[in-house]
């Protein structure tokens, strides 16, 4: 369970965090920076035009008294002011007229230099006050306030009305108490920002550890002790009501909901094993009275059955019992006898899967008949199961299915070699057949009728032609159906009196006038009974198809 620290979550949260607030932060502090910079720029511009206005007010007297002398020294003492870098008025044409550097004082300057060209870039210079920054050639930053001298009335003594600027006061300044400032800003919010992000990347890491990495281990921990010990449940749990105990929460639901599902999907699994275990026993079997037994046997290991029982039908519509599982005889005989009483008797005869309520000396049990073509040759009866009250629907529908297997295994009123002469499909390759059809169908988006002709009352044909040729007169029903429908894939005998049709591509409009064409054409005398099911409308598969025709 143990884990590096940078694969932890706490470490990723901190990383992520210190890179998004270095990115908000260095953000942040430039414009914080630059908006200082620019606020101290505007109050040195305010304070370099007070500054020159008050200079050039010092030597508007000079200048009108035309007192020379007093205006260099003026400008001499000014620019001994630590701040003040240089100091030049200059006439209208730009000669140096007074300067700090005196040897200045008589020359040209240069307007195509850098310093000028802020002005004089375009053709008319700005006649007002301005104050401009630019770097010399030194690479010093230097802020110069340009400050015009108007020919007012009083100038008027020297100098000609026709000018309206007579020159300008150029005041240089130096920036570097500006740039002390804003480095000291810059330094100040870099050491800030590096705070912040050591604090903040520590405080995260430290709240995850506590927060995130604890409850995270414990359900680890559970997690492991499920994975390796099936059926263990974990003592470890995560408090709270954060997105990790809400995931502690939904994996523990999580793990019932598997281990619910599981359970169902052994319980699937047992009664899928029990149901091949029954046809394997069917299809090995010559009559289902040499294996009745084993059956049950099966079924009691399959699905769980504590009690349960098989009843067979004689030629009088009597039931009687062909084996047992879990019953003594006592109880056997009771159910016998409640099941032929005339109350109970009609419904079984209606075919449906029943409750039987209220026979003496018995619990309530689930009676599930056994139909074949119509006819209740037998009762399947169930009494009690493991876990599983006998009410339970998919129970009901679960034995419905076992009987619909056992139907056409049965063998009533014929002997071992009749049995064995009369050449009767076996159920499964029939399910086989008719699943194959349906998916040949499938191909064409068609139909698939499957038609079940029956012998009424086939137990009066035996006593009146004999076991033998009732049996062969079924034979030939299958033969002579096979021989007037031309469009047939199969025709089988499936039961003592039951021949099956399948019909491909003959939907349920068709079929009833197919069918009775064919039988038509048997000018024959038997009783017969015709039931019809259609794919995909009464089922989509074989096994679908018999329970519609049994309802």
């Amino acid at each position: 369970m143990k884990m590096k620290m940078k694969r932890s979550v706490g470490f990723k949260m901190a990383v992520a965090m210190t890179v998004g607030l270095f990115v908000v932060i260095s953000g942040f502090s430039h414009t914080n920076v630059l908006l200082s910079e620019k606020r101290l720029r505007t109050m040195a511009e305010d304070e370099a035009s007070k500054i020159s206005s008050a200079i050039k007010s010092s030597l508007d007297n000079a200048m009108c008294d035309n007192e020379l002398s007093s205006v260099q020294e003026i400008i001499n003492a000014v620019g001994q002011e630590s701040m003040v870098r240089d100091i030049k008025l200059i006439n209208i044409e730009g000669r140096v007229k007074f300067a700090k550097n005196q040897a200045e004082i008589g020359t040209q300057l240069d307007q195509s230099a850098k310093s000028c060209q802020i002005c004089h870039a375009k053709p008319t210079a700005k006649r007002k006050n301005l104050t401009v920054l630019f770097t010399d050639e030194h690479g010093r930053r230097i802020l110069r306030n340009v400050n015009p001298i108007y020919n007012e009335e009083r100038c008027h003594r020297c100098h000609e009305t026709d000018n309206e600027i007579l020159g300008k006061l150029l005041v240089d300044f130096t920036t570097d108490d500006i740039d002390r400032m804003v480095l000291d800003n810059r330094q100040m919010l870099i050491l800030s920002a590096a705070g912040t992000l050591l604090a903040s990347m520590l405080l995260c890491f430290l709240l995850a550890q506590v927060l995130v990495k604890r409850p995270l281990r414990n359900l680890l921990l559970k997690m492991k002790v499920a994975s390796e010990e099936e059926g263990k449940e974990s003592q470890t749990e995560v408090y709270g009501e954060d997105e990790i105990a809400i995931l502690d929460e939904t994996y523990d639901s999580l793990m019932h909901t598997i281990e619910a599902r599981n359970q169902q999907i052994r319980q699937q699994m047992d009664e899928i094993l029990a149901l091949f275990n029954v046809s394997e026993i069917l299809n090995k079997s010559e009559s289902i009275d040499d294996n009745a037994e084993l059956i049950l046997k099966a079924l009691s290991i399959g699905f769980h059955v504590q009690e349960c029982a098989i009843l067979i039908a004689n030629g009088a519509g009597v039931l009687g019992t062909k084996g047992s599982y879990g019953m003594a005889a006592e109880k056997t005989a009771a159910m016998v006898a409640a099941l032929n009483d005339p109350e109970l008797a009609e419904m079984v005869a209606v075919g449906k899967t029943f409750l039987a309520s209220g026979c003496q000396g018995l619990d309530d049990f689930l009676v599930v008949p056994i139909v074949s073509a119509g006819n209740i040759i037998g009762v399947l009866t169930v009494h009690a199961v493991t876990d599983v009250e006998i009410t339970d629907e998919a129970l009901r529908q679960l034995f419905a299915i076992i009987a619909t297997s056992l139907a056409p295994h049965l063998r009533i009123g014929l002997a071992r070699a009749e049995k064995q002469e009369m050449q009767t499909s076996p159920f499964n390759a029939f399910i086989s057949t008719v699943e194959n059809e349906i998916t040949k169908v499938q191909e064409y988006f068609g139909s698939l009728s499957l038609v079940l002709v029956s012998v009424k009352d086939y137990n009066g044909l035996c006593r009146q032609r004999g076991a033998a040729a009732a049996s062969e007169a079924v034979q030939q029903l299958a033969k002579g159906l096979s021989s007037n429908l031309a469009v047939a894939h199969e025709c089988t005998r499936i039961g003592l009196y039951t021949v099956a049709v399948i019909l491909p591509m003959i939907d349920s409009m068709e079929a009833p006038e197919t069918m009775d064409g064919a039988i038509t054409g048997l000018a024959s005398d038997l009783d017969l009974r015709v039931k019809i099911a259609t794919y995909p409308e009464d089922g989509d598969n074989a096994i679908a198809l018999l329970h519609s025709l049994r309802a």
